[in-house]
This record gives structure tokens, sequence and C-alpha cells, in this order.
């Protein structure tokens, strides 16, 4: 369903946009999209096999239900994104740049596909437990990467155990209103403002005051245009 998440020959491989699909993987996508754009609440099994251009039989082939459904869905999306920021943190030669090229990587990522970046983001609190379960997990495997942070200071500098988690959990909840506002095609415009929050907690005032009025605008600006370059989603 999701390319290798460190392939890094484009700015974002986006979900949705591979090439000829099996019926489970157009289903996975369908749920996303529908619960994206309707709401998890508001849609029906005849809404996604609409979407996937499937049968009601072979939804129930692969899915015991609607929220059996959206949770391999967002175990699959979720998964990938996650080791898609972890993965651009990683190819960093800092902790600095890395946390700065996996928010990027966020960013891109809710303004190039909203749909399924709003039901990843917001639609999963409405999904049922099997879904929470796994937000829960990768938030956790968020936070022990960003937490690696720590390792580049002092002791008596490095914050406390509870930051990486209160950070995780603010980037979370403010994607959530860009989305809910229906405004995540400017949420690349974040960075600056993100980046000098994050920052703060770790490496204190003076950095975070040097990526809020030096963050990489072009940076962004070129990747948006990277991703206008790429072919809608369905």
């Amino acid at each position: 369903m999701f390319p290798n998440p460190d392939d890094s020959s484009s700015v974002v491989p986006f979900p949705g946009l591979s090439g000829h699909r099996k019926p489970r993987e157009r289903i996975l996508d369908a749920i996303l999209l529908v619960s994206g754009e309707q709401g998890y609440e508001q849609v029906a099994v005849r809404d996604v096999i609409e979407r996937a251009q499937t049968s009601r039989a072979t939804f129930y082939k692969h899915f015991e239900d609607r929220e059996d459904c959206f949770a391999q869905a967002y175990a699959a999306a979720a998964g990938w994104l996650c080791r898609r920021l972890i993965a651009a943190a990683k190819r960093q030669p800092s902790w600095r740049e890395g946390v700065r090229a996996a928010l990027a990587e966020l960013l891109e990522f809710c303004a190039a596909q909203p749909a399924t970046a709003r039901a990843l983001i917001v639609e999963v609190h409405a999904a049922g437990e099997p879904s929470l379960a796994q937000r829960r997990e990768l938030l956790e495997r968020l936070s022990r990467a960003l937490d690696s942070g720590r390792e580049e200071l002092p002791a008596r500098h490095a914050p406390p155990a509870i930051a990486p988690d209160f950070i995780v959990g603010a980037v979370d909840t403010l994607l959530a209103a860009k989305l809910l506002d229906g405004d995540a095609q400017r949420a690349p415009e974040m960075l600056p403002g993100l980046l000098h929050f994050v920052v703060m907690q770790y490496l204190g005032e003076t950095a975070a005051w040097e990526e809020l009025t030096a963050a990489p605008l072009a940076t962004w600006k070129a990747r948006r245009e990277a991703a206008g370059r790429m072919p809608p989603a369905r």
C-alpha cells in the first residue's frame, strides 16, 4: 500500500498515488479518504466500497466490519508515516536538523493529503479502541525518537522526562486544529513556530530563536512546488 519509508527519491511518496492496486489496498485507501472527508462516524461500508470500486463481498472477505477496516488502514498508513518521519530525521547529521526534516515531512504530508491526514490525526479518536491503541504506540515511538536529543545535552540541561510526550501531544493537537479548520494547505507555514517550540525545550532560547528567525522558508517552498508537480490524490 505504501512505499519504502526510507526512499528519499521524492519529497514524500504520498499514500494513494501508486499504480495498479489490489482490492484490499484500495479499500484501505478508501476508508481513510472517506473518513477524512465525511468524518468516521458518518461513513458506511457502502461509502468505502463505492470509493474503492469494489464489492461488499470483497470488503467482508478482508475485514470484519468498518472498525476493523479502519484499524488495519490506520496501522498501515500511520505506521508508514511514523517510519518515514524517523527515517527523515536519521538521515540528518544532528538532532536539531533531524527535527527540522521530520517536521517538514509531516507538514508536507498534511498539506498534500489533507483527507488522509485528517483520518489519521482527527478521525482516529472516533474509530474505536483497536485504532486508539495503535495511536498510543506510535506516539510513544515518536516521543522516544524525539528524546534522542537528550543524548547531546549535559545532564543538568536536559528537559524533564515528560517533555517528549508533551511536545508530541502538542504538535498533534495543533495539526488536528489546522485540519479541522480546513486549512491544511498552509500547514507548512507552521514549521518555524513548531521548530522554535521543540528546540526551546531541549537546546534553549538562543537556538530556538535561531530556528524561528532563520527557519528554512525556501526549503518548504521548494518542497511545496515539488509536491504540486506530483499527480493529485484520488
